[in-house]
């Protein structure tokens, strides 16, 4: 099978588009990693932007000469899902 396991394949995977730079970007599981920080209690005062981009980085291309854009713009967009998640909870 081209394009990986039956289980994930390309049209399966949810992609989230983040503002990076002047670029958006489409980024594969960020969902799944943003669930993995809140589920383990991490609030975004408790991670960096660049352990939101190692994660991210198991499922997606991130280039070293951009990690501290993609720090940025990924902290930024977990206190958002963060603050979601603490709306929908109380």
């Amino acid at each position: 099978m081209v394009g990986g396991c039956c289980c994930c394949s390309p049209e399966d995977v949810k992609r989230t588009l983040v503002n990076i730079g002047n670029a958006t970007i489409g980024l594969a599981k960020l969902d799944r990693v943003f669930e993995e920080l809140y589920n383990s209690g991490k609030s975004p005062d408790d991670v960096n932007g660049e352990e939101i981009v190692n994660l991210a980085s198991f499922y997606n291309h991130i280039p070293a000469d951009a990690v501290s854009a993609y720090a940025e713009a990924l902290l930024k967009e977990y206190r958002e899902f963060y603050k979601d998640k603490e709306c929908t909870t109380a």
